[in-house]
């Protein structure tokens, strides 16, 4: 795999967190086979892309949505452009906060020590929404979610939430490590839509190819 589909793989992993976090700000709910992907990022230290979102089905929703934003512009994606963005930029932030990346990463290892529920089990989200709100929660601008007050107030989605932003961190570290930066979005964006389907066909292919 080349540089520009590791690029598109994490592009769409930060694309992928930010419409998870609005899906359960919305509606209390959200995919459960890409949250559960995006979460076990978090604590997967590799640096290599494929190890962490190992099939397109883990990444179904960030695909989709890295499609559609790159695609036409419409309303419906506004808020989720915001957020990947924003994600961006707070991701920067860390980097220049030697201590604070610090706490993150030890805490981190701690999580992956320690590790007695699954990545999806109520008290690990609570964990990694916790970790996010008393580190990266700290810095402004602070991501504003938008979203139904009922669901946002609710200890066990805001902690989803937390946790699914610093999700949109790891992936946002991982696509600028792969030498991502925020200008190939507008000169690269055909070139992004390619790739796109050209992993697609890939991995079509490779299933075609291990059933016959």
């Amino acid at each position: 795999m080349n540089k520009i589909q590791h690029q598109t793989l994490a592009l769409a992993g930060i694309l992928q967190s930010a419409v998870l976090v609005d899906q359960l700000a919305s509606s209390g709910i959200c995919h459960n086979e890409c949250s559960g992907a995006s979460l076990s990022s978090i604590v997967n230290t590799s640096s290599d892309v494929t190890d962490i979102f190992s099939s397109k089905e883990q990444l179904a929703v960030g695909i989709s949505t890295l499609k559609a934003v790159l695609g036409k512009k419409t309303k419906s994606m506004q808020t989720i452009t915001f957020y990947a963005l924003s994600l961006i930029n707070l991701e920067k932030k860390l980097m220049k906060n030697p201590a604070l990346l610090d706490t993150i990463t030890t805490e981190i290892s701690a999580f992956n020590q320690q590790a007695f529920f699954e990545i999806t089990h109520v008290n690990s989200i609570a964990r990694l929404g916790e970790l996010y709100k008393s580190t990266l929660g700290g810095l402004n601008p602070r991501i504003m979610v938008k979203g139904e007050q009922a669901y946002l107030s609710n200890q066990r989605t805001a902690d989803h939430i937390r946790a699914l932003l610093l999700s949109g961190i790891r992936a946002a570290s991982l696509w600028k490590s792969q030498g991502g930066k925020t200008w190939h979005l507008l000169i690269n964006k055909h070139k992004i839509l390619k790739t796109i389907d050209s992993l697609e066909t890939l991995e079509d292919s490779s299933k075609n190819i291990t059933q016959s």
